[in-house]
C-alpha cells in the first residue's frame, strides 16, 4: 500500500462522457457553466473548481449547473466540442488548460461569452491574453506558471539528487510556451553546471522513436516541459523511467502519485480551486478584461520515495526538506 504524508488528501472519481452533458439541469439554477476538457487528466481541476465555487456559496444544482464536454485525448475534437459548448449559451465558458482555451477562444470569437482558463502556461506569450494586468477581450484566468517554473524544477532536481549532471529535456515544438521554458532551463543548467540534451517530441510515435536505450545512455534524469502531449505520455515516461532506471522530474502532484520520482508545480486541484474565484467574479457581473490573470497561490514539491528506492537513488536530506508531500 502507498502511504502519503501530505497537508491535504483527496480521493476523487469523475467519469467524463465525451460530447454529453454531465448531471441533471434543474430549472431553478441561476447560472450555467460550460467546461471543456481535453482529457480525463483534467478531472481534478473540475473537482477543484466545483469545490471552490461551493465554498463561495455557489452550490451545484441550486445556484449553478455544469455542462462538461471531454475530448477524451483527441485533440482534433476540441474545436468541434468548443463550438458545441458555445451553442449551449452558458453564462461562462471554462477551459481546463491552454489547448482548451485556444479552442474556446476560436469558437466564441463572434460572441461575447466570457471565458476563464483554470491553468494555462505562458498565457501572454501564447496569445490568450494581452497582459496579466489587462487581459483584454473576453478571456482571463489562472496562469499556472509552469513554463516559467521549468528552471526551478531543474534546480530542485539537483538539490534532491546532487549527482545529476546530465539531463534530457523533452518538449513539444508545437507548443509556444516550450520555447520560453527551454531558454529558462538552458540558463539554469549553465548556472548549475548541468549538461542538457533537448529532444523534440510532437507525437506518441516520435516519442517511441526518439527515446530509447541509445538516446538515454549516459544521462541522469529526464525533465519533460509543460505540454498536453507530454501529459498524455505520463505512463510511457514512467515505463521508460523504470526500464532504464532514470528518474523523471514532473510537474503535477498526480504524476508523482503515478510513479515519477518527483514533481514541482501547482496541483490540478488547486488550479481549479483558485480559478473558482475568477469564475465567481464573472458570474457576478465583472467583465474578464477587468479581472487580472492570476498566478498560482500554492506551489508544491512532491517526492516519491518508493520510486526513488526502485531506481536506487540516494536523496540529499536537505533537498528532501523542501518537499511538501512525500510518498512512502
Amino acid at each position: 500500500m502507498v502511504k502519503k504524508i501530505t497537508f491535504l488528501g483527496l480521493i476523487i472519481g469523475i467519469i467524463f462522457i465525451a460530447g454529453c452533458e454531465v448531471g441533471a439541469q434543474p430549472e431553478k439554477a441561476k447560472w450555467t457553466v460550460g467546461i471543456l476538457a481535453a482529457s480525463g487528466i483534467k478531472a481534478e481541476k473540475i473537482v477543484g473548481l466545483k469545490q471552490g465555487l461551493a465554498d463561495l456559496g455557489i452550490i451545484e444544482g441550486k445556484d449553478i449547473n455544469y455542462i462538461i464536454l471531454n475530448a477524451e485525448g483527441e485533440r482534433e475534437q476540441l474545436l468541434p466540442l468548443a463550438r458545441k459548448l458555445v451553442q449551449e449559451k452558458p453564462d461562462v465558458l471554462v477551459a481546463t488548460g491552454g489547448v482548451e482555451a485556444d479552442a474556446l477562444k476560436r469558437a466564441a470569437k463572434d460572441q461575447d461569452t466570457p471565458i476563464v482558463f483554470i491553468g494555462a502556461a505562458s498565457s501572454v506569450e501564447g496569445g490568450l491574453v494581452k497582459s496579466f494586468i489587462e487581459p483584454g477581450g473576453q478571456i482571463t484566468g489562472v496562469d499556472n506558471y509552469h513554463a516559467e517554473l521549468a528552471g526551478k524544477r531543474l534546480e530542485l532536481l539537483k538539490k534532491l539528487l546532487p549527482s545529476v549532471n546530465k539531463v534530457i529535456v523533452l518538449y513539444d515544438p508545437k507548443v509556444p510556451p516550450s520555447y520560453t521554458s527551454l531558454k529558462i532551463v538552458k540558463d539554469t543548467a549553465k548556472d548549475l553546471g548541468i549538461e542538457i540534451k533537448t529532444i523534440a517530441v510532437s507525437s506518441r510515435a516520435e516519442f517511441k522513436t526518439k527515446l530509447n536505450q541509445h538516446s538515454l545512455k549516459g544521462f541522469d534524469a529526464i525533465l519533460p516541459l509543460s505540454s498536453f502531449l507530454l501529459e498524455t505520455l505520463t505512463q510511457d515516461l514512467l515505463n521508460l523511467s523504470l526500464q532504464y532506471k532514470i528518474p523523471v522530474m514532473g510537474i503535477f502532484e498526480q504524476e508523482a502519485d503515478r510513479g515519477y520520482f518527483a514533481a514541482y508545480g501547482v496541483s490540478m486541484y488547486n488550479q481549479g480551486y483558485q480559478g473558482a474565484r475568477i469564475v465567481a467574479k464573472v458570474l457576478q457581473g465583472q467583465q474578464p478584461e477587468q479581472i487580472p490573470v492570476e498566478t498560482p497561490d500554492n506551489l508544491e514539491l512532491v517526492v516519491n520515495l518508493r520510486t526513488a528506492k526502485k531506481l536506487g537513488l540516494k536523496l540529499n536530506a536537505t533537498g528532501l526538506s523542501f518537499a511538501k508531500t512525500v510518498i512512502k
